[in-house]
């Protein structure tokens, strides 16, 4: 799996408020797929270039032909599969509109989500992949924690001790993520 960011050029006299946030190509072999994530505040755009793959979108996996796009809604928990015997690339596109977040209802994540998003981890893995995941885990990591604060506060023994357990599951993810980078343990390469 091989995902890169793509550059962005903003018109600076644009005046729509809806505007692409992120833009990511994405290479996926035969066999491979990108981790279950969601977005609450914004919409995703899978475009397919070259190959077959499906999007799995909660239950239900919609095909993704050459020259197509599925559109993923705010708050949907999605990935993409490739089971097509070939390569697929193609390009996720996160798109923010205005009073989207308003109206987005956060679903609770659970422990069980933290622990697949740590089995998705490849052994290979490269550097905007690497970064990806990283961010994926902080973010579940910090849901959890704000979901025990209000189940049972964090001023407690068992609200410091589950938390704890879900930093020790975060930091052995990173480890894990470390050593798959360049199949060394650092996930920075040296600058000099």
């Amino acid at each position: 799996m091989k995902i890169r960011p793509w550059k962005r050029l903003d018109d600076p006299n644009a005046t729509s408020p809806s505007r692409i946030l992120e833009l990511w190509e994405v290479t996926l072999q035969h066999g491979e797929s990108t981790p279950l994530f969601e977005h609450a505040a914004q919409e995703e755009m899978v475009i397919s270039l070259e190959g077959r793959g499906l999007v799995q979108l909660r239950e239900q996996r919609v095909d993704l032909l050459p020259g197509n796009a599925v559109m993923v809604p705010a708050g949907t928990p999605h990935s993409i599969i490739n089971r097509s015997g070939l390569p697929l690339r193609g390009l996720t596109v996160a798109i923010h509109r205005p009073g989207l977040a308003a109206n987005a209802v956060a679903e609770k994540v659970t422990a069980g989500d933290l622990e697949q998003l740590i089995e998705c981890i490849p052994d290979q893995i490269d550097r905007p992949t690497s970064l990806q995941f990283i961010i994926q885990l902080f973010d579940t990591a910090g849901q959890l924690s704000e979901q025990i604060d209000e189940a049972i506060g964090l001023d407690t023994e068992t609200g410091l001790r589950t938390l704890e357990s879900i930093e020790e599951q975060v930091m052995d993810a990173i480890l894990r993520i470390a050593h798959a980078y360049g199949g060394g343990s650092n996930l920075f390469p040296r600058r000099f």
